[in-house]
Protein backbone atom coordinates (compact mmCIF):
# COMPACT_ATOMS: atom_id res chain seq x y z
CA UNK A 1 0.00 0.00 0.00
CA UNK A 2 1.05 3.60 -0.60
CA UNK A 3 0.94 6.35 2.02
CA UNK A 4 -2.35 7.61 3.40
CA UNK A 5 -3.80 10.57 1.48
CA UNK A 6 -6.22 13.15 2.86
CA UNK A 7 -8.97 13.52 0.26
CA UNK A 8 -10.91 16.18 2.17
CA UNK A 9 -10.93 17.55 5.70
CA UNK A 10 -13.16 19.85 7.72
CA UNK A 11 -14.06 20.09 11.40
CA UNK A 12 -16.91 17.57 11.24
CA UNK A 13 -15.63 15.16 8.58
CA UNK A 14 -12.37 13.70 7.27
CA UNK A 15 -11.88 11.51 4.22
CA UNK A 16 -8.73 9.43 3.70
CA UNK A 17 -7.63 6.94 1.07
CA UNK A 18 -4.70 4.59 0.70
CA UNK A 19 -3.92 3.08 -2.70
CA UNK A 20 -3.80 -0.72 -2.81
CA UNK A 21 -3.40 -1.11 -6.58
CA UNK A 22 -2.54 1.90 -8.80
CA UNK A 23 -4.62 2.62 -11.88
CA UNK A 24 -4.21 4.40 -15.20
CA UNK A 25 -3.32 8.01 -14.33
CA UNK A 26 -4.47 9.17 -17.77
CA UNK A 27 -8.10 8.18 -17.11
CA UNK A 28 -9.74 9.93 -14.17
CA UNK A 29 -13.40 10.77 -13.40
CA UNK A 30 -14.71 14.28 -14.06
CA UNK A 31 -18.21 15.73 -13.70
CA UNK A 32 -20.70 13.50 -15.56
CA UNK A 33 -18.24 10.60 -15.88
CA UNK A 34 -19.96 7.23 -15.63
CA UNK A 35 -18.03 5.02 -13.24
CA UNK A 36 -18.23 1.30 -12.63
CA UNK A 37 -17.08 0.30 -9.16
CA UNK A 38 -17.31 -2.33 -6.48
CA UNK A 39 -17.06 -2.11 -2.69
CA UNK A 40 -15.84 -4.72 -0.22
CA UNK A 41 -14.77 -5.06 3.42
CA UNK A 42 -17.34 -2.46 4.46
CA UNK A 43 -17.28 -1.56 8.15
CA UNK A 44 -19.26 1.08 10.03
CA UNK A 45 -18.56 1.74 13.71
CA UNK A 46 -18.70 4.29 16.49
CA UNK A 47 -17.66 4.29 20.15
CA UNK A 48 -20.42 1.78 20.93
CA UNK A 49 -19.28 -0.67 18.26
CA UNK A 50 -20.87 -1.60 14.92
CA UNK A 51 -23.52 0.84 13.65
CA UNK A 52 -25.81 1.30 10.66
CA UNK A 53 -24.88 3.08 7.44
CA UNK A 54 -27.37 5.73 6.26
CA UNK A 55 -30.35 3.95 4.64
CA UNK A 56 -30.74 6.80 2.11
CA UNK A 57 -27.30 6.04 0.62
CA UNK A 58 -27.38 4.72 -2.94
CA UNK A 59 -23.81 3.43 -3.04
CA UNK A 60 -24.11 1.44 0.20
CA UNK A 61 -27.57 0.12 -0.58
CA UNK A 62 -27.92 -3.67 -1.13
CA UNK A 63 -29.57 -2.83 -4.47
CA UNK A 64 -26.64 -0.69 -5.74
CA UNK A 65 -25.91 -1.64 -9.36
CA UNK A 66 -22.26 -0.59 -9.29
CA UNK A 67 -22.69 2.49 -11.51
CA UNK A 68 -22.15 6.08 -10.41
CA UNK A 69 -22.45 9.22 -12.52
CA UNK A 70 -20.20 11.82 -10.93
CA UNK A 71 -22.22 14.80 -9.69
CA UNK A 72 -25.57 13.02 -9.79
CA UNK A 73 -25.91 11.68 -6.24
CA UNK A 74 -27.63 13.43 -3.35
CA UNK A 75 -27.06 11.71 -0.03
CA UNK A 76 -24.15 13.27 1.92
CA UNK A 77 -22.35 9.94 2.26
CA UNK A 78 -22.64 9.27 -1.47
CA UNK A 79 -21.29 12.77 -2.17
CA UNK A 80 -18.28 11.97 0.02
CA UNK A 81 -17.66 8.75 -1.92
CA UNK A 82 -17.82 10.85 -5.11
CA UNK A 83 -14.94 12.93 -3.73
CA UNK A 84 -12.91 9.75 -3.32
CA UNK A 85 -13.74 8.60 -6.85
CA UNK A 86 -12.57 11.93 -8.25
CA UNK A 87 -9.19 11.30 -6.63
CA UNK A 88 -8.88 7.84 -8.16
CA UNK A 89 -7.74 6.53 -11.55
CA UNK A 90 -9.39 3.91 -13.71
CA UNK A 91 -8.34 0.46 -12.51
CA UNK A 92 -7.30 1.70 -9.07
CA UNK A 93 -8.14 -0.07 -5.83
CA UNK A 94 -7.87 1.72 -2.52
CA UNK A 95 -8.84 1.54 1.12
CA UNK A 96 -11.05 4.50 2.07
CA UNK A 97 -12.08 5.84 5.46
CA UNK A 98 -14.69 8.50 6.22
CA UNK A 99 -14.89 9.84 9.78
CA UNK A 100 -17.83 11.97 10.98
CA UNK A 101 -17.79 14.00 14.21
CA UNK A 102 -20.36 16.06 16.11
CA UNK A 103 -20.16 19.66 17.32
CA UNK A 104 -18.06 18.55 20.28
CA UNK A 105 -15.61 16.85 17.89
CA UNK A 106 -16.68 13.46 19.24
CA UNK A 107 -16.84 10.46 16.92
CA UNK A 108 -20.28 9.91 15.41
CA UNK A 109 -19.41 7.30 12.82
CA UNK A 110 -16.40 5.85 11.02
CA UNK A 111 -16.96 4.06 7.71
CA UNK A 112 -14.16 2.13 6.04
CA UNK A 113 -14.22 0.09 2.84
CA UNK A 114 -12.20 -1.06 -0.13
CA UNK A 115 -13.23 0.50 -3.43
CA UNK A 116 -12.22 -0.73 -6.88
CA UNK A 117 -12.81 1.59 -9.84
CA UNK A 118 -13.11 -0.68 -12.88
CA UNK A 119 -14.42 1.62 -15.63
CA UNK A 120 -14.54 5.35 -16.30
CA UNK A 121 -16.07 7.11 -19.30
CA UNK A 122 -13.79 9.99 -20.22
CA UNK A 123 -15.48 13.39 -20.04
CA UNK A 124 -14.57 16.99 -20.73
CA UNK A 125 -13.90 19.43 -17.94
CA UNK A 126 -16.98 21.59 -17.24
CA UNK A 127 -15.02 24.59 -18.51
CA UNK A 128 -15.01 22.90 -21.95
CA UNK A 129 -18.73 22.08 -22.05
CA UNK A 130 -20.89 23.68 -24.74
CA UNK A 131 -23.65 26.09 -23.67
CA UNK A 132 -26.26 23.50 -24.74
CA UNK A 133 -24.79 20.90 -22.42
CA UNK A 134 -24.56 23.36 -19.53
CA UNK A 135 -28.18 24.42 -20.06
CA UNK A 136 -29.43 20.82 -20.22
CA UNK A 137 -27.45 19.97 -17.08
CA UNK A 138 -28.94 22.99 -15.30
CA UNK A 139 -32.47 21.83 -16.16
CA UNK A 140 -31.63 18.29 -15.00
CA UNK A 141 -30.36 19.42 -11.59
CA UNK A 142 -33.30 21.81 -11.16
CA UNK A 143 -35.82 19.04 -11.86
CA UNK A 144 -34.02 16.68 -9.49
CA UNK A 145 -34.12 19.42 -6.84
CA UNK A 146 -37.89 19.77 -7.22
CA UNK A 147 -38.30 16.03 -6.59
CA UNK A 148 -36.12 16.27 -3.50
CA UNK A 149 -38.28 19.11 -2.15
CA UNK A 150 -41.32 16.86 -2.54
CA UNK A 151 -39.42 14.21 -0.57
CA UNK A 152 -38.70 16.89 2.09
CA UNK A 153 -34.95 16.50 1.56
CA UNK A 154 -34.40 20.25 1.59
CA UNK A 155 -30.64 20.30 2.12
CA UNK A 156 -30.12 17.96 -0.83
CA UNK A 157 -32.59 20.00 -2.89
CA UNK A 158 -30.75 23.22 -2.08
CA UNK A 159 -27.51 21.63 -3.26
CA UNK A 160 -29.14 20.63 -6.56
CA UNK A 161 -30.65 24.09 -7.17
CA UNK A 162 -27.33 25.71 -6.37
CA UNK A 163 -25.54 23.39 -8.79
CA UNK A 164 -28.11 24.14 -11.50
CA UNK A 165 -27.51 27.86 -10.99
CA UNK A 166 -23.74 27.42 -11.29
CA UNK A 167 -24.22 25.57 -14.58
CA UNK A 168 -26.38 28.43 -15.86
CA UNK A 169 -23.91 31.10 -14.75
CA UNK A 170 -21.12 29.19 -16.52
CA UNK A 171 -22.81 29.97 -19.87
CA UNK A 172 -22.18 33.71 -19.39
CA UNK A 173 -21.32 35.97 -21.05
CA UNK A 174 -24.08 35.09 -23.51
CA UNK A 175 -23.10 35.50 -27.15
CA UNK A 176 -26.19 36.74 -29.10
CA UNK A 177 -24.66 35.43 -32.32
CA UNK A 178 -24.75 31.89 -30.91
CA UNK A 179 -27.74 31.84 -28.55
CA UNK A 180 -31.07 33.11 -29.93
CA UNK A 181 -33.20 35.65 -28.06
CA UNK A 182 -35.93 33.14 -27.25
CA UNK A 183 -33.39 30.80 -25.67
CA UNK A 184 -31.99 33.69 -23.63
CA UNK A 185 -35.51 34.33 -22.28
CA UNK A 186 -35.80 30.66 -21.31
CA UNK A 187 -32.48 30.90 -19.46
CA UNK A 188 -33.65 33.99 -17.58
CA UNK A 189 -36.88 32.20 -16.66
CA UNK A 190 -34.87 29.22 -15.38
CA UNK A 191 -32.62 31.53 -13.37
CA UNK A 192 -35.65 33.15 -11.71
CA UNK A 193 -37.10 29.73 -10.86
CA UNK A 194 -33.80 28.66 -9.31
CA UNK A 195 -33.58 31.82 -7.18
CA UNK A 196 -37.16 31.20 -6.02
CA UNK A 197 -36.48 27.56 -5.24
CA UNK A 198 -33.35 28.43 -3.30
CA UNK A 199 -35.33 31.05 -1.38
CA UNK A 200 -37.98 28.45 -0.58
CA UNK A 201 -35.32 26.15 0.90
CA UNK A 202 -33.84 28.99 2.97
CA UNK A 203 -37.28 29.90 4.32
CA UNK A 204 -37.78 26.38 5.66
CA UNK A 205 -34.84 27.04 7.99
CA UNK A 206 -35.91 30.61 8.82
CA UNK A 207 -32.89 32.00 6.97
CA UNK A 208 -34.77 35.21 6.18
CA UNK A 209 -31.84 37.41 5.14
CA UNK A 210 -30.59 34.83 2.65
CA UNK A 211 -34.12 34.35 1.29
CA UNK A 212 -34.55 38.11 0.80
CA UNK A 213 -31.28 38.31 -1.11
CA UNK A 214 -32.37 35.48 -3.42
CA UNK A 215 -35.80 37.04 -3.97
CA UNK A 216 -34.12 40.35 -4.82
CA UNK A 217 -32.00 38.59 -7.45
CA UNK A 218 -35.11 36.97 -8.92
CA UNK A 219 -36.99 40.30 -8.98
CA UNK A 220 -34.05 41.97 -10.70
CA UNK A 221 -34.71 39.61 -13.62
CA UNK A 222 -38.52 39.60 -13.29
CA UNK A 223 -39.82 42.60 -11.26
CA UNK A 224 -43.39 41.28 -11.10
CA UNK A 225 -42.71 37.67 -10.24
CA UNK A 226 -45.43 36.70 -7.75
CA UNK A 227 -43.48 33.91 -6.05
CA UNK A 228 -40.50 36.19 -5.45
CA UNK A 229 -42.65 38.99 -4.03
CA UNK A 230 -44.59 36.57 -1.81
CA UNK A 231 -41.48 34.85 -0.46
CA UNK A 232 -39.78 38.18 0.15
CA UNK A 233 -42.89 39.25 2.06
CA UNK A 234 -42.70 36.13 4.23
CA UNK A 235 -39.01 36.80 4.88
CA UNK A 236 -39.56 40.47 5.72
CA UNK A 237 -42.37 39.55 8.10
CA UNK A 238 -40.06 37.01 9.71
CA UNK A 239 -37.66 39.88 10.42
CA UNK A 240 -40.58 41.98 11.75
CA UNK A 241 -40.19 44.42 8.84
CA UNK A 242 -43.94 44.67 8.52
CA UNK A 243 -44.18 47.85 6.41
CA UNK A 244 -41.95 46.38 3.72
CA UNK A 245 -43.76 43.03 3.92
CA UNK A 246 -47.11 44.82 3.53
CA UNK A 247 -45.87 46.60 0.41
CA UNK A 248 -44.86 43.30 -1.17
CA UNK A 249 -48.10 41.49 -0.36
CA UNK A 250 -50.15 44.39 -1.73
CA UNK A 251 -48.09 44.22 -4.92
CA UNK A 252 -48.88 40.49 -5.18
CA UNK A 253 -52.60 41.18 -4.76
CA UNK A 254 -52.48 43.87 -7.44
CA UNK A 255 -50.98 41.30 -9.81
CA UNK A 256 -53.38 38.52 -8.76
CA UNK A 257 -56.31 39.59 -6.55
CA UNK A 258 -57.44 35.96 -6.24
CA UNK A 259 -54.17 34.60 -4.85
CA UNK A 260 -55.38 32.70 -1.76
CA UNK A 261 -51.99 32.54 -0.01
CA UNK A 262 -51.45 36.27 -0.53
CA UNK A 263 -54.94 37.14 0.77
CA UNK A 264 -54.32 35.03 3.86
CA UNK A 265 -50.94 36.69 4.46
CA UNK A 266 -52.46 40.15 4.02
CA UNK A 267 -55.13 39.30 6.60
CA UNK A 268 -52.39 38.15 8.97
CA UNK A 269 -50.34 41.32 8.47
CA UNK A 270 -53.19 43.83 8.64
CA UNK A 271 -53.42 44.06 12.47
CA UNK A 272 -49.67 44.62 12.68
CA UNK A 273 -49.81 47.41 10.10
CA UNK A 274 -52.76 49.02 11.89
CA UNK A 275 -50.81 48.88 15.16
CA UNK A 276 -47.77 50.48 13.52
CA UNK A 277 -49.94 53.24 12.05
CA UNK A 278 -51.61 53.84 15.40
CA UNK A 279 -48.26 54.06 17.19
CA UNK A 280 -46.96 56.46 14.54
CA UNK A 281 -50.06 58.67 14.87
CA UNK A 282 -49.64 58.80 18.64
CA UNK A 283 -46.02 59.84 18.33
CA UNK A 284 -46.92 62.63 15.92
CA UNK A 285 -49.66 63.86 18.28
CA UNK A 286 -47.23 64.00 21.21
CA UNK A 287 -44.82 66.07 19.15
CA UNK A 288 -47.41 68.84 18.79
CA UNK A 289 -48.78 68.78 22.32
CA UNK A 290 -47.14 71.40 24.51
Amino acid sequence: MTADTVVSARWDREIHKTIITPGDYSVVPYEDSRCKLSLSKIQCKNDSGTCEIEPESTIFSPSFNGTVVIGDLDNFLDKDVELILQRMCCGESCMATIVYKNNNKELVKEISFEIHLTEVTEEQLISDWSWNRLYEASIHHKERGVLLVKEKRLVDAFRRFNKALKMLVAIEPIDPDIIAGEQVKEMIDLRVKLYNNLAHCQLQFNEYEAAIELCNLALKNDPENIKSLYRRCISLAGLKMYDEAWTDIQHVLQLDPNDKAAKLKATELKPMIEKLNEDYTNVIKKMFIS
